[in-house]
C-alpha cells in the first residue's frame, strides 16, 4: 500500500512537471503562417493546459489521507509537546533549585554574619574587661605607690622634725656660745674601716662616725647659720669624681695652680674638690703627711702671721675658740713633714667665696661641707703631694 502511494505521488509530480514545461514552451509557428491563426492556436493550447492542471487538483482533493503519515505527524507533535513540557519542568526545577541554593547561601551568610557579630561583641567585651582589669590594677598600684609615698613623706617629715628638735637641743649647748677650747676628735687614729662591701675597692674609705656631742652641736649651729646665707660654689669646684691616673689610691694631690685637691680612689680616678691656696710668695710645694685631724679646732695665728699683720692677728695670739667666726671652719687636717709641723692645714672657711683664688696664708681652704666630706674619708698617715 505504501509503495502504491509513493508511485502515485511520483506520477503526479511527473505530470505536473511535463504540463508546466508544456505551458512554458511556446508553440512553434511557421514563419509564413498568419499571425491570427498563431494566436488562436496559442489560446487553444493554453486552454488545454488549464484543463489538464484542474484535473490533478481535483484528484488531489478526492485523495484519502494516509493513516500512518497522520499517526507519524501526531506522534511527532506529541513528542515535541512532551519535550517542551519536560524542558519547562527542567527549567522550573532549575529555577527552584537556584532559589533554594540562593536562600541557603543567604541563610549561611546570615549565620556567618551573626557569628562574626557575636565574636566581635565577645572580643569587645573581653577587651573592655581587660581594660577594666588593667585600670583596676593600675589604680591599685597607684594607690599603693601613693600610700608608700605618703608613708615615706610622713617618715621624712617625722625624721626632719626629730632632727630639727635635735638641732635645737644641740645649739642650746654651752659650747655653741663659748666655742670649742679643747681638741675634738671623734675618730681614733687607727685605719678607718670602709663602709660597704666595695668601698675599699672602688673608692676612698668612708668612716662610720659617731660624732662627739660637742662636734654635733657646733655642726648644728653651722647648719643654722648657713641656711640663712647658703653659698653656691661654681660647678667645677663642687666635689666630683674625675679621671686621675698616676697616683696610689688614698693619696691626696693638691694642684695649687688650678685650685684643686684630689683624693685618689681606685681605677685611676679621684674625688676632686675646689680649694683656695696661699697668696703669691706663701705657697708651699712638696710632700707631707696627715699627722692629726680635729673638729672645730682652736686657731692660733703663726708668729709669721702676727708679725706680718700684728693689728689683725695679734689679738688672737692666745688662740681663738673653735666654731663661730674661727677661720679654720668645721674641720682641720694637720700636715707634717718629716715629723715636724709645717703649720699647713687643709681646713674649712668662713669665706667660701674665696674658693678658686690665691688668698690664704699658705693653708688650703675648703667649703665647710666639702671639708667635712674629705675629713671622714682621710686617715691619719695619708700621703699628701703639693704641686
Amino acid at each position: 500500500m505504501h509503495h502504491r502511494s509513493l508511485l502515485l505521488v511520483g506520477a503526479c509530480v511527473s505530470f505536473v512537471m511535463s504540463s508546466s514545461l508544456a505551458i512554458a514552451a511556446p508553440p512553434v509557428v511557421p514563419a509564413d503562417a498568419p499571425a491570427v491563426s498563431v494566436a488562436a492556436e496559442s489560446v487553444a493550447v493554453s486552454k488545454q493546459d488549464a484543463d489538464k492542471l484542474k484535473k490533478p487538483k481535483a484528484a488531489a482533493k478526492t485523495a484519502k489521507p494516509d493513516p500512518k503519515a497522520e499517526a507519524a505527524r501526531a506522534a511527532a507533535a506529541k513528542k515535541a509537546e512532551e519535550e517542551k513540557r519536560k524542558l519547562a519542568e527542567a527549567r522550573k526545577k532549575a529555577e527552584e533549585k537556584a532559589q533554594r541554593e540562593a536562600l541557603k547561601k543567604a541563610e549561611a551568610d546570615k549565620r556567618i554574619a551573626e557569628k562574626k557579630k557575636a565574636e566581635d561583641a565577645r572580643k569587645l567585651a573581653a577587651a573592655k574587661a581587660a581594660e577594666a582589669r588593667q585600670k583596676a590594677e593600675a589604680d591599685r598600684k597607684l594607690a599603693i605607690a601613693r600610700a608608700a609615698e605618703e608613708k615615706r613623706l610622713a617618715a621624712q617629715r617625722a625624721a626632719e622634725a626629730a632632727r630639727q628638735a635635735e638641732v635645737s637641743r644641740l645649739v642650746s649647748m654651752d659650747i655653741v656660745k663659748t666655742g670649742n677650747n679643747s681638741e675634738l676628735r671623734s675618730e681614733t687614729k687607727e685605719q678607718p674601716k670602709p663602709v660597704g662591701l666595695f668601698a675599699g675597692l672602688f673608692g676612698s674609705p668612708v668612716v662610720k662616725q659617731s660624732m662627739l656631742p660637742e662636734t654635733r652641736a657646733l655642726d648644728a649651729a653651722m647648719e643654722q647659720r648657713e641656711a640663712k646665707r647658703r653659698f653656691k660654689a661654681k660647678a667645677e669646684f663642687e666635689p666630683q669624681v674625675v679621671s686621675f691616673p698616676g697616683y696610689q689610691r688614698g693619696t691626696i694631690v693638691i694642684d695649687t695652680a688650678n685650685h684643686f685637691l684630689y683624693l685618689v680612689e681606685g681605677s685611676n680616678k679621684a674625688r676632686r674638690y675646689g680649694i683656695a691656696v696661699g697668696k703669691d710668695g706663701l705657697q708651699y710645694k712638696g710632700n707631707v703627711k696627715v699627722a692629726d685631724k680635729q673638729e672645730w679646732p682652736r686657731w692660733i695665728p703663726t708668729k709669721e702671721m702676727q708679725q706680718r699683720e700684728p693689728k689683725k692677728y695679734g689679738q688672737y695670739a692666745d688662740g681663738m675658740p673653735g666654731g663661730g667666726m674661727n677661720p679654720l671652719g668645721a674641720r682641720a687636717i694637720y700636715l707634717y713633714a718629716n715629723g715636724k709641723d709645717t703649720h699647713l692645714r687643709i681646713h674649712g672657711t668662713i669665706a667660701p667665696e674665696t674658693i678658686g683664688t690665691n688668698s690664704s696664708n699658705g693653708c688650703f681652704r675648703m667649703i665647710n661641707e666639702h671639708v667635712i666630706d674629705l675629713y671622714r674619708r682621710v686617715a691619719v698617715g695619708t700621703d699628701v703631694i703639693v704641686l
